[in-house]
């Protein structure tokens, strides 16, 4: 334990001897640029072009210096809070020396001697401590495999320079550290967890060869942080050839973009862009049609949808659909153009040459080869009447242009794509909002359309794409990201988790839609208690679910006898949470619409309480009162779910919201009902029909055996 502690104290020494080095250095650097731009105004009209232009060289460097230097002062500051969390001895093989080789978020090295003192999370030394348990190992270094045997792993809690508590392990990480960080309140946002990053979770994030890498992960497995931390990775390991301005997540809302925010900060790296599907549509539709979003359909979806929206949902949620609308769109550039002859100024072009010019542009979208025809017979008769002295005026150009238009019968994307439900067989599956609004279920059907049939602007920056929340997209979505982004992906979700069921995409759907893609699993479940993992459970089993065993209070269904004292009965849970020490509260409603009611019936009462619908951008800290759908990928303390009776909880989408909510808790769980409880709570015992009570009882559970397979 002293050497530990002495470990510890040098290098904090050492740490602070740097960040001091670092900030004389930065201030330094920064005199040096202001020098050079004093100078440099001064002289300017008395320097030649090579002085200027070597005068900016020296800024530009000065400043490259400097930018690095506050970044490793940035990682320098970030160890100086923790600066390591674990230490794995191995002894290698080819010369039998043993070393103890220390893991924290960033390298850092003796500035005197060179040597090593903490090793990047990310280093190829570091999977020894994710990977092994004490005895053979090894790891992939530049040089390639180092092998050896592991002798023994230690897993520390260190703040500043206290030492708080260590553990000798020779087993994976877990145990009492994954513990004592599991019972952790929640924090205001999501945080790393290279402390506690298990063997299947590091096998995700190490993987560098996919191109497409589907990671389905069940409820509270921390897929997105994983996800996150495997961008973090590729960012380490490609450095030379990876930036965050490459890298981009599509991401579900902008709550929960700035949910995940301070991940890849806290690992070192910068913020990457953000972007999700309402923005792309809204890239290609703002000119061409107002449409339904996603949210809106969830809205309505909810409330109750008749079986012909049902089935113009399901039509166009299906693979199938893609490939009879590919198809479709192929052989309409062919089969509906009619060549005709183009005359104007009284030169002509015959039928014939209009038919060859657009066949020799075979293989461009339909609306691009219309307009290299309109071009080149433009240009070809333009020269003409030029050589012969005549004018030509762009009122000429567009003569042709609309000559040229009018062989093909359908005048832009969105005409093209009602046209394909004029087939007798497709009938009544196109119902557009009212004359100039599209349901959400032809959104990216029409901005598919569009893609194909013109040349649209993808983003050709992107390198690596993050895509969450893949269970909510459908296959027409995907296709688009293909054409948009031809890059490699991280894809991540939880089939269980659909939001709806009509327009969902399943595990195996997605793996056929990417054919060569690396597909994992995370079965193991960390985020709530096994009382409430059992409990969510019940609600809808996903047999593929492993929970890590971490007790506390079962969940509690509470009735009540009328709407007053079901809003006390809220109203004693938000003080039971007040006066206890968890941090954060979320009541997860079914609906935006039930969360603004319940907001401002708690308001009234003097509780203080963030409000999140679909137009909120942050995420609150503390108490907070939204929708389930809104609620996905967070994780609260303690979770109140109102209203669980049996109308408001009673469709296979109401199923899921309830399961959404369900596992959002990590500590606590209360349901509150008037009237007969949720169908989907008939696992339940009945609760006493007592009045509510300051302190509410908790009901019993019963068939609490589960199974825990294998993945």
């Amino acid at each position: 334990m002293e050497q530990e502690r002495q470990y510890l104290a040098e290098t904090v020494r050492l740490l602070k001897l740097e960040l001091e080095r670092l900030g004389a250095s930065i201030d330094r650097t920064a005199g040096t640029i202001q020098e050079h731009k004093e100078f440099m105004w001064e002289n300017w009209r008395d320097m030649d072009a090579a002085e200027k232009a070597a005068m900016r060289t020296e800024v530009n460097t000065s400043v490259g210096v400097g930018d690095g230097a506050v970044m490793v002062r940035r990682h320098m500051e970030r160890l100086l809070q923790s600066p390591y969390f674990g230490r794995v001895d191995f002894r290698r093989a080819e010369d039998g020396e043993g070393k103890g080789h220390y893991i924290g978020v960033h390298d850092f090295s003796d500035p005197q001697t060179q040597e090593i003192l903490v090793h990047d999370w990310r280093a190829p030394v570091s999977s020894l401590y994710y990977d092994f348990e004490s005895g053979a190992a090894h790891f992939e270094a530049p040089a390639g495999t180092v092998r050896g045997t592991i002798t023994g792993k230690r897993q520390y809690k260190v703040v500043g320079d206290r030492l708080e508590y260590m553990f000798d392990s020779a087993l994976t990480i877990g145990d009492e550290v994954l513990q004592r960080e599991l019972s952790q309140s929640a924090d205001d946002k999501m945080k790393n967890i290279v402390a506690t990053i298990q063997r299947e979770q590091n096998e995700v994030i190490r993987n560098e060869t996919a191109k497409v890498l589907i990671l389905q992960g069940v409820a509270g497995s921390g897929k997105t942080s994983i996800a996150l931390h495997r961008v973090a990775f590729l960012l380490y390991r490609f450095k030379d050839a990876l930036s965050s301005d490459n890298v981009m997540i599509l991401s579900p809302n902008k709550v929960f973009g700035d949910y995940i925010a301070n991940v890849l900060p806290e690992l070192g790296e910068e913020q990457i862009a953000e972007i999700d599907f309402e923005r792309i549509a809204d890239r290609y539709l703002a000119k061409v049609t107002a449409f339904e979003t996603f949210s809106e359909q969830v809205v309505k979806l909810l409330d109750g949808v008749d079986g012909a929206a049902a089935e113009r949902m399901s039509f166009k949620a299906t693979p199938e659909f893609v490939t009879l609308l590919d198809r479709w769109l192929a052989s309409r550039g062919d089969e509906d153009f009619a060549a005709r002859q183009i005359e104007q100024r009284n030169k002509r072009l015959s039928q014939d040459w209009v038919a060859d010019a657009y066949v020799a542009s075979r293989g461009l979208p339909v609306f691009a080869r219309l307009d290299l025809l309109a071009e080149s017979a433009a240009s070809r008769l333009r020269q003409e009447v030029l050589d012969k002295g005549g004018k030509w005026s762009a009122a000429d150009s567009n003569s042709i242009r609309k000559q040229v238009r009018a062989m093909f019968p359908h005048k832009d994307a969105l005409s093209l794509y009602k046209a394909f439900y004029q087939a007798p067989e497709r009938k009544g599956l196109f119902k557009p909002i009212g004359r100039k609004k599209i349901e959400y279920a032809d959104v990216f059907p029409l901005v598919y359309t569009m893609i194909k049939t013109s040349r649209q602007e993808g983003y050709g920056r992107i390198r690596h794409l993050l895509v969450d929340e893949m269970q909510d997209y459908t296959p027409v979505q995907y296709a688009v990201l293909r054409e948009l982004f031809s890059c490699k992906m991280t894809i991540l979700g939880d089939a269980n988790q659909s939001v709806n069921p009509l327009s969902s995409s399943s595990l195996p759907v997605i793996r056929d839609i990417f054919p060569d893609a690396d597909c994992l699993e995370l079965c193991r479940s960390y985020r709530s208690t096994s009382e409430i993992t059992d409990f969510a459970q019940h609600v809808s089993r996903n047999d593929k679910l492993i929970p890590v065993e971490r007790h506390g209070l079962p969940p509690q269904v509470l009735a009540a006898a009328d709407r007053r004292a079901h809003d006390e009965q809220i109203l004693a849970l938000v003080e039971r949470h007040r006066q206890s020490d968890y941090r954060s509260l979320g009541i997860i409603c079914k609906t935006v619409a039930q969360a603004e009611q319940l907001h401002r019936t708690l308001a009234a009462e003097g509780i203080d309480l963030a409000f999140l619908d679909y137009e909120s951008t942050e995420f609150s800290a503390g108490a907070v009162i939204t929708s389930a759908h809104i609620a996905k990928g967070l994780e609260f303390d303690t979770v109140i779910a109102p209203h669980v009776d049996d109308t408001n909880y009673a469709t296979e989408i109401d199923k899921g919201m309830l399961y959404i909510a369900c596992t959002r808790a990590m500590h606590e769980l209360h349901l509150t009902h008037v009237g007969p409880p949720s169908r989907f709570l008939a696992f339940t015992k009945e609760p006493d029909s007592r009045p509510a009570a300051a302190t509410p009882g908790t009901a019993e559970i019963s068939d609490r055996g589960t199974r825990t397979p294998v993945c």
